[in-house]
């Protein structure tokens, strides 16, 4: 998220809504209460939009800024000698502005890993006031070529996806007319040399080298 512009307009919405509210209650005083109801009315409207914005930002904090395609992580997975269905995975999570870059171990059951993140699209009007689309890679998990289920528990990112998918269950998401869509996505590759990729529509991988 452009946290700059996005403040900027937040600040603004709230000055028009006040000055409008404040007017229309001058206006109320002078007994025009006609110039009151449309004033006092577009002050209170124009508050709570910004209310709703701040809601949002304050929701997708912990999500990286996503304008286009962005390349989001890089991993490394092999598979470890002697040991059937085990991978050893090496996970750069890049940051941003506000997130620092991670250098991630783990140790994965399966013969292919498997990327998930969650992606909060905004509707672009509301991109276009600066608040951004954003993304958070959340599990790292591991499948077997064979389709037998792993016992390995996924393994959390960037404090897990549980409450996204709660609020997802109980509707909180679809706050519109500001979020088109918020959902997790998943890329699966086998072991390799790989950078990932997040658009607004998906996670890819591309393989380095290939």
């Amino acid at each position: 998220m452009d946290g700059g512009v996005g403040q900027i307009v937040f600040v603004v919405l709230v000055v028009v809504g006040l000055a409008l509210l404040v007017s229309g209650i001058v206006q109320a005083r002078r007994a025009k209460w006609g110039a009151f109801a449309v004033r006092g009315t577009g002050g209170i409207v124009v508050a709570l939009v910004a209310v709703v914005l701040l809601w949002i930002v304050t929701l997708v904090q912990t999500f990286l800024g996503l304008t286009g395609e962005v390349k989001a992580a890089h991993v490394v997975a092999r598979a470890l000698d002697g040991q059937q269905h085990q991978m050893v995975v090496d996970l750069t999570l890049y940051g941003d502005a506000g997130h620092d870059e991670q250098h991630l171990t783990y140790q994965v059951e399966g013969d292919m890993w498997m990327l998930q993140a969650n992606i909060v699209e905004l509707e672009p009007w509301v991109n276009a006031l600066g608040f951004h689309s954003g993304y958070k890679i959340s599990r790292l998990f591991g499948q077997r070529l064979d389709g037998v289920a792993t016992s390995q528990h996924h393994i959390f990112l960037n404090g897990g996806d549980q409450d996204f998918f709660a609020d997802m269950r109980d509707n909180r998401w679809w706050t519109g007319p500001f979020v088109r869509s918020a959902y997790g996505n998943a890329v699966v590759a086998v072991p390799g040399e790989y950078d990932v990729y997040i658009s607004r529509d998906a996670i890819k991988t591309r393989a380095v080298g290939g």
